[in-house]
């Protein structure tokens, strides 16, 4: 039976998208699941509770948060925390992005639809691509911000681009389905 009412918390799957080598396939958000996001957005920040089951073994994983759906329509991205794995590949993190963080381009307010990557560094499928979305969720642009905020923001914020951070990669034609 469906759950009717408000909705706390939603789960994606986690994919093992692909690495150097080929496996899970081409880069395209499809592959072996391996591991659930759950997110919520209590208090307009959004709360990312990431759990890998089967990730590489002993790996600290980048998360970054990517502005679009996919790979091929990502804007811009910002790390936003890492996950480590052990010995067996498992591992989990919890992750809060502040709302002044999901204000700022290359993200805005309003409904949005974008995905987490996990890299082991930003370009770097060596360790596997791992990908999560569509993380669908609101960013209300009337609270009012301290005016600190969004400094203290950008000091705890890793790195930051366009596109996607996997690079030209995520712009191969196996990313976009295109030939």
């Amino acid at each position: 039976m469906p759950i009717v009412g408000p909705q706390t918390e939603t789960q994606v799957p986690v994919v093992y998208d692909t690495d150097s080598g080929g496996f899970g396939g081409p880069l395209d958000m499809n592959g072996p699941q391996i591991g659930v996001t759950a997110y919520s957005e209590p208090g307009d920040n959004l709360h990312i509770k990431l759990t890998i089951e089967f990730g590489q073994p002993n790996t600290r994983y980048e998360v970054f948060l990517v502005a679009g759906p996919s790979h091929a329509a990502a804007t811009g991205f910002i790390a936003i925390g890492t996950l480590s794995t052990n010995a067996q590949g498992a591992g989990a993190a919890a992750i809060t992005v502040p709302q002044a963080t999901l204000l700022a381009a290359p993200f805005g307010a309003g409904y949005r639809t974008d995905h987490l990557d996990l890299l082991k560094g930003l370009g770097d499928e060596s360790r596997g691509a791992l990908t999560a979305g569509a993380i669908n969720y609101f960013v209300c642009r009337e609270k009012e911000q301290p005016s600190h905020g969004a400094q203290l923001v950008e000091a705890t914020i890793g790195a930051s681009g366009k596109g996607d951070p996997l690079g030209d990669k995520a712009r191969h034609p196996a990313a976009t389905g295109k030939k």
